[in-house]
């Protein structure tokens, strides 16, 4: 059939894909009131020295917390519908041929108090997808109004190294947290979080994954960690 009229498609071969998943409302209140438990806890166990954020409060989330509260399965699910997701834009994907082995290594959430508390640019090492999920936002925040400038306080920021504005890319993302909604990305990619001004709390949960894509025949490993223990 002759064609009369052109075509346009934006095609995305290249860049960091990002998931965005708003989250059930009765997983949301649950995970808020397990955090809220786990911060009133004398016995809750900082995670601080591992991370680099300028925050007071980072509380570890054992892996046995989610599976007692039957939450673990609820974010496997989601970075497994990451990785296929990704994976299947990259190799050619038969299920009959190849699996997915996935798992939530590590988790902790962050009680960032009023009065500069922030999270500087980096990215996570010993895993190969990060996350964030947003508890609580302040609603009170006062915002800034500096020459018309868009006030980023308290906002997540994903930076990409690759890109050039002057190449028609552009290498920044800016996240407005909002309450159940939670982000993934390959854990390689560049993010900060901003200050913020108010006076409430502002909590996010973070957590990390890891993969691996296997032909099942041969048990080789075409993609992800090497050597690979799941739990």
């Amino acid at each position: 059939m002759e064609r009369k009229e052109a075509k346009l498609e934006v095609l995305r071969p290249f860049g960091p894909r990002v998931l965005k998943v708003q989250l059930p409302d009765v997983i949301t209140n649950k995970l808020i009131s397990i955090t809220d438990e786990m911060f009133e806890d004398e016995n809750k166990k900082s995670y601080g020295e591992n991370l680099v954020g300028q925050i007071k409060c980072e509380i570890e989330i054992d892996q046995k917390v989610l599976q007692e509260n039957n939450l673990y399965d609820f974010f496997k699910q989601c970075l497994y519908a990451y990785i296929n997701s990704c994976l299947k834009e990259m190799y050619i994907f038969d299920e009959n041929s190849h699996v997915i082995n996935c798992d939530v290594t590590d988790m902790w959430f962050n009680e960032m108090n009023p009065g500069g508390e922030y999270n500087p640019a980096h990215y996570h090492t010993n895993c190969l997808v990060s996350s964030t999920l947003f508890l609580k936002v302040p609603n009170n925040r006062p915002k800034r109004d500096i020459n018309n400038k868009s006030d980023k306080d308290g906002h997540l920021e994903f930076i990409d190294r690759s890109v050039s504005p002057d190449l028609l890319q552009k290498g920044q993302m800016i996240i407005e947290p909002k309450v159940g909604d939670m982000y993934l990305w390959p854990s390689s990619l560049f993010h900060t979080v901003y200050p913020f001004l108010g006076n409430q709390i502002r909590r996010s949960i973070a957590w990390n994954g890891t993969y691996q894509f296997v032909e099942k025949e041969t048990n080789s490993v075409i993609a992800g960690l090497r050597p690979w223990s799941i739990k």
